[in-house]
């Protein structure tokens, strides 16, 4: 056995932790090959996950709302890569969770989380500067309230059949077709969560439908996260004609919704 004194010892283990961080320091990657669940790798990403971790500080978050226009798009399995224009002269790629995009079109998001040598393993590339970002929304998305899109009338085929209906909850379709009747008042409505809007304007956007009537986009905003499928009550205040800003215009609106169940 070799003996060491207690200074060849303490260089010894010097060096050993030098060699370990420089292993650690290997870009950041999103790998869509992994045996790890989708749920895992989401958990464990500091945005598109809950968002309840904080950024660290070499990863500072901006909170502005950015309006950029699509250029190109690389996929993966279960995330998307895009590269990206904002006001017309400055030139970068994001990433976030899979979803149909069209290049030329233009897109919000609010919040990034700055990465450096960013690894994407299916593409074997690795991005200088990327920012991962939790949702992007069409920059006309407003202009699609009160229809559905093509995902979601696949879960109001199972919900007409269903006809979700709860003591105390108003049918969608008797305040759609009274709105006014029901204005600035506090309500209780069930439904089925067809998509949500997570982490946008420091709420989540739940889109719900109960049977009565999905033709109409009727939203929640609240700052729970519903996974889609799951089929809730909120109380909430009705609002008419709401203005957010950066596109979220609503002619009804349920806000600051409270889950019940």
């Amino acid at each position: 056995m070799i003996s060491l004194n207690p200074k060849t010892l303490s260089c010894f283990l010097l060096f050993s932790m030098l060699v370990l961080n420089a292993c650690n320091k290997s870009p950041k990657e999103i790998s869509s090959t992994s045996d790890t669940s989708k749920e895992d790798v989401l958990k464990n990403s500091e945005v598109f996950g809950s968002g309840s971790k904080n950024p660290t500080s070499t990863d500072a978050e901006n909170q502005d709302v950015h309006t950029v226009i699509l250029k190109e798009i690389l996929p993966t399995q279960k995330y998307v890569y895009l590269k990206v224009t904002e006001n017309n002269e400055e030139e970068y790629w994001i990433a976030t969770l899979k979803q149909e995009v069209k290049i030329g079109e233009t897109y919000m998001y609010t919040g990034g989380l700055l990465k450096t040598d960013f690894k994407s393993i299916e593409h074997n590339r690795v991005f200088d500067k990327l920012y991962l970002v939790n949702n992007i929304v069409p920059a006309n998305h407003g202009d699609q309230i009160g229809s559905s899109t093509p995902a979601d009338q696949g879960l109001s085929g199972i919900i007409n059949s269903e006809k979700i209906v709860r003591k105390g909850s108003i049918r969608i379709a008797d305040i759609v077709s009274n709105p006014a009747k029901y204005k600035n008042q506090s309500l209780q409505v069930s439904g089925k969560c067809v998509k949500i809007n997570a982490n946008i304007m420091d709420r989540n956007w739940i889109h719900i439908k109960d049977g009565s009537r999905d033709d109409y986009d009727f939203v929640v905003t609240s700052d729970k996260a519903i996974p889609v499928g799951h089929t809730i009550t909120f109380k909430g205040k009705l609002t008419l004609d709401k203005d957010f800003g950066a596109g979220y215009k609503y002619d009804i609106i349920l806000e600051n919704g409270i889950l019940v169940e």
